[in-house]
This record gives structure tokens, sequence and C-alpha cells, in this order.
């Protein structure tokens, strides 16, 4: 299946991708630094042979930790809306996806994929702290999800209000 231009949409957070891009290499300096000056210093109980490698391990750890926020993203792809967040990733197909909420005046951290069976699925690359990068970043994404649902009628999700009148 070709790609449609509408489908090179990705979206990332940028205020997380600034601050662990730039926080990683300097916290893994910081503790490089600190176990050189404790080993220099002859700190008491410091073990110069053993605890300068935990310590700037540890350093290394934070540094990943910041770095895989810093690589959130949700990426269209013909096949469905890859989805990397901070624990897993996923691609989820086009045809499982009906809607997408996202507020940040009501208080959503992240957005939500609503998915077909009536579940969520966290969007952590749309985040509030983008303002309103992030709303433009949803209201992107929710054409998409559009564009890709069947034609048609089509039931409400569970989170959406039922059509009132009509003789249906």
């Amino acid at each position: 299946m070709s790609e449609q231009p509408g489908d090179a949409l990705v979206i990332r957070p940028r205020q997380v991708r600034i601050v662990g891009f730039v926080l990683a290499p300097l916290v893994v300096l910081a503790f490089a630094a600190a176990s050189v000056a404790f080993s220099l210093m002859d700190f008491p109980g410091w073990r110069a042979h053993v605890d300068p490698v935990w310590m700037t391990g540890i350093g290394v750890l934070i540094a990943a930790v910041l770095l895989r926020f810093a690589a959130l993203c949700a990426r269209a792809r013909a096949d469905g809306l890859f989805v990397r967040n901070l624990t897993h990733s996923r691609t989820y197909p086009w045809e499982q996806l009906v809607g997408l909420t996202y507020s940040a005046a009501g208080g959503d951290p992240w957005a939500r994929l609503d998915l077909v069976d009536g579940t969520t699925a966290s969007v952590m690359a749309i985040q509030s702290a983008d303002g309103p990068r992030a709303e433009a970043a949803a209201q992107r994404l929710r054409i998409l999800i559009d564009q890709h649902l069947p034609p048609g009628p089509r039931e409400p999700g569970p989170r959406e209000p039922r059509p009132h009148g009509g003789d249906s």
C-alpha cells in the first residue's frame, strides 16, 4: 500500500526533547566529575577502585531515561499509527482507531487514542507542556484518524454522545 501525502505526520514533544538532550550529557559529566573528585579528595568510605564505576553508571542510567523521554514520538504510516511512549512502542492499525482525546484545558497531560474496542492508549508525544503546539498536533492527528475511518455511519464510541432526535 502506497503512502498517501497526509500520512507523513511525525509528532514529537518539543519541551521534553530539549530537556532530555541538554540534561543527559550534563548528568553523565556531573556524576563522572563527582566520582573523580571523591577519588582525589580521599572522601571517607570512598573505594577508589569500585565507587567511580557505579557512580558514573548511575549517571549513565539517568541519562538513558532522559533520552528515552526525548525519543517519544507518534508517526503516521500507511499501515497505521506508530506510537513510541516511555515504556513501550506499538503500531495501531488505522482500523483500530476511532478518535483522539486531548484537552490541555481539561488537565490532560498527554493525548489518548480512542480504540475500537472501547479502550484508550496514551500518545505521550502530544504533551500539554508544549501548549498550542500540542493542540495543533492533536488536531492534525484527529483529522488523519478521521480520514482513515470507513465511510458511512458508525456507531459512537464509548466517549462520544449518541445523537438525539431523528427516526433511529
